[in-house]
């Protein structure tokens, strides 16, 4: 391995590189192919919920990080679902990275740009973005180098701007079914909300609000209002927690 290759959490090779080619947001599993049809339906709910509470990203003019944006799928969903934002995307699998470049549709536009981290750690400038996304990452990183993460987050992102940190919920049996039976969540160590929590507050003064998704099948578009209705509920397959860094204009990243 030369010194500029990207590692992954543990410092040998990034694991993801043997499944970028083939990833499939884990349908391989056959229960969640119960669930919905695309990879794509499960990450809509998070992108909807998102351009709900950012509806600036629908403007045009933020700045967003897509933190261990593995394909690029979160910020391929939200372009096509209307977000005009200035994305960029950076993982530790330079396979990952690449299969962004392959997988973008060019209706799309340009592609987002593309940076390898090395562990935790990303090229960018201190207080460079307006929101930061990570999403099913943290449960791939070891519990003892998730701190690296939460600081490297607070790091990049402006003062007055949004962390969104979207995770598999582990209070949902179901979840926890299938994620034991995906392969490239063999190493996986699943984290409650409250968990995430503690770790932010400990890299920094953040305002903090969680949300629970993912109720019924995303595939079934009628159930989306009751998703919208149980918000509160931590029985959720996924939940989100929300911090917003302190500094700014008042008023960002509202409801």
């Amino acid at each position: 391995m030369n010194a500029t290759d990207p590692v992954s959490w543990s410092g040998e090779p990034a694991e993801f590189d043997d499944y970028a080619a083939e990833y499939r947001g884990g349908l391989d599993n056959p229960i969640k192919r119960l669930m919905g049809s695309s990879p794509d339906q499960f990450i809509a709910v998070k992108a909807r919920w998102l351009l709900r509470r950012e509806p600036e990203l629908a403007a045009g003019g933020l700045a967003v990080l897509d933190y261990g944006c593995g394909v690029g799928s979160l910020m391929r969903v939200l372009v096509g679902l209307g977000a005009r934002a200035d994305f960029t995307g950076c993982d530790i699998s330079t396979g990952m990275l690449r299969q962004v470049e392959k997988r973008w549709p060019a209706a799309l536009g340009k592609t987002p740009r593309l940076a390898p981290q090395q562990g935790a750690r990303t090229p960018f400038a201190d207080g460079q973005f307006d929101i930061a996304t990570i999403s099913a990452v943290l449960h791939h990183v070891p519990v003892d180098e998730r701190p690296a993460v939460y600081a490297e987050l607070g790091r990049v992102l402006k003062p007055g701007g949004r962390l969104y940190i979207f995770e598999h919920n582990p209070r949902n049996p179901l979840v926890r079914y299938v994620i034991a039976r995906t392969p490239i969540d063999r190493n996986a160590i699943l984290l409650d909300p409250t968990e995430v929590r503690h770790g932010l507050l400990d890299a920094a003064r953040y305002d903090l609000d969680t949300d629970y998704l993912m109720f019924m099948p995303p595939g079934i578009a009628v159930l989306r209002g009751v998703d919208r209705l149980l918000t509160w509920l931590p029985l959720g397959a996924q939940y989100v927690v929300t911090a917003r860094k302190p500094g700014g204009p008042a008023g960002q990243g509202g409801r």
